[in-house]
């Protein structure tokens, strides 16, 4: 569909904005609530190079257990290939391949590795098509089952914006910024200083302790090597005491696997900003739901017009080489930068970063996911006098279950879609 309008031309007026005010309700309760299922395109046979094995797991997240694994069966950690890492705080099932020839079908209490075949190539992201969600909703009131019996009816209708989830934030500081951000900015020093000092939620109290210390006696190198636990943190730190202010070259030993997190981090934040530019631009009402970073916008419905495009609109993450479609997107991609302080598409190259690099990558700004129903509301066998609720979707890669949540779990009114007041 053609969009004809001018640059700056704003599609709709200005949007009426409000605070979303969601259900109450209680998720992953029981690793069983919140299943997650990989849908794939691999078809083992009876010979190849790699073996291809289903693990089912709770209580692990992916990398964590494939570390577990490669100790145990004595092989390098890069003997193992997935595709996506899943939650730890769920039940989930994945495709692994393993570089050896033995059976290594495995079943303990929290785990069961079981083998399908073999396949020429180990596995990777492009294998999977999708992700099936089960989610069980606990703890709600029983009036409030209506709320999302609409919303069911108005995101198969409309879908949602695709927005990156707050887990993929992990590596953002809500004092300090993203870590990307500061290597865009050619900030390396207090990008390296975020990486070492940035205390998570579920660490350790050693752990924090230690990040702290580092943070108080930055610039003491052999002081922060004496405290230093884990494998990254020495070998940083001895090359900080060997290198001085050798940022760049710090950076640049951090782990490639985590650099590429880091990376992915600040584009999606950035593109969520892109979408969230669109959404109040295109509708209004929007009812906005806080995240870890900033505020997600969500549309009740959409005009004709503004489904027809946006359903086929792809919006690339920012990179090098990043192409939006069409004048608009251009202008809205732009406009993002430049509030980033991005003003060259050259700071996005990362050029002094040799480990990882930003890649442009086309994502659907709408979501629609497949299959979504309620298979169940039932008087909740855990919380007495409240109700669960089961739902089922498929969701293409990429896309986040949690995000669906956060749009089916709002409060509206009516049919109609029309907020509470």
């Amino acid at each position: 569909m053609s969009i004809p309008m001018g640059e700056a031309k704003r599609p709709v007026t200005e949007a009426l904005v409000r605070r979303g005010r969601p259900i109450a309700y209680k998720i992953k309760v029981r690793p069983e609530d919140f299943q997650v299922t990989e849908i794939v395109d691999l078809i083992p046979s009876d010979r190849g190079r790699y073996r291809l094995y289903r693990l089912t797991k709770a209580g692990w997240n992916t990398t964590d257990l494939l570390r577990r694994l490669a100790r145990r069966f004595g092989l390098p950690y890069d003997a193992f290939s997935y595709g996506g890492r899943k939650d730890r705080h769920a039940l989930t099932t994945q495709y692994i391949t393993i570089r050896d020839e033995r059976d290594l079908s495995l079943t303990e209490s929290a785990f069961a590795l079981h083998a399908l075949g073999w396949v020429d190539e180990p596995m990777t992201p492009e294998f999977i098509r999708g992700n099936q969600f089960r989610i069980t909703l606990r703890a709600m009131r029983p009036e409030e089952v209506a709320h999302v019996e609409r919303n069911l009816q108005t995101v198969r209708a409309y879908g949602l914006p695709n927005y990156f989830d707050d887990q993929r934030f992990g590596s953002y500081d809500r004092k300090r910024g993203f870590i990307a951000e500061k290597l865009v900015k050619d900030q390396w020093e207090e990008a390296l200083k975020i990486y070492l000092t940035l205390c998570y939620p579920e660490e350790r109290r050693a752990a924090k302790e230690r990040k702290r210390y580092f943070l108080e006696h930055w610039g003491e190198w052999d002081a922060c090597l004496k405290q230093a636990k884990t494998v990254t943190e020495r070998r940083l730190f001895r090359f900080l005491q060997r290198r001085g202010g050798d940022y760049v070259g710090a950076v640049n030993l951090i782990p490639r696997e985590e650099l590429a997190l880091i990376l992915s981090a600040y584009q999606s934040f950035l593109w969520n900003e892109m979408v969230r530019e669109i959404v109040r631009e295109w509708a209004s009402p929007i009812l906005e739901v806080r995240g870890v970073v900033t505020r997600y916008a969500f549309y009740l419905t959409l005009s004709r017009e503004a489904l027809e495009y946006l359903r086929e609109l792809k919006l690339p993450t920012p990179g090098p080489g990043a192409s939006p479609p069409d004048p608009y997107a251009e202008h809205i991609y732009r406009k993002v930068l430049e509030r980033a302080g991005i003003t060259s598409e050259k700071a996005l190259a990362l050029k002094k970063l040799r480990r990882a690099y930003m890649k442009a990558v086309p994502r659907d700004v709408l979501l629609f996911p497949e299959g979504l129903e309620m298979l169940e509301v039932a008087p909740d066998d855990l919380y007495p006098g409240r109700v669960k609720a089961v739902l089922l979707f498929t969701l293409p890669r990429g896309a986040y279950g949690t995000m669906v949540l956060k749009r089916l779990t709002l409060r509206v009114s009516d049919s109609c879609g029309r907020p509470l007041a």
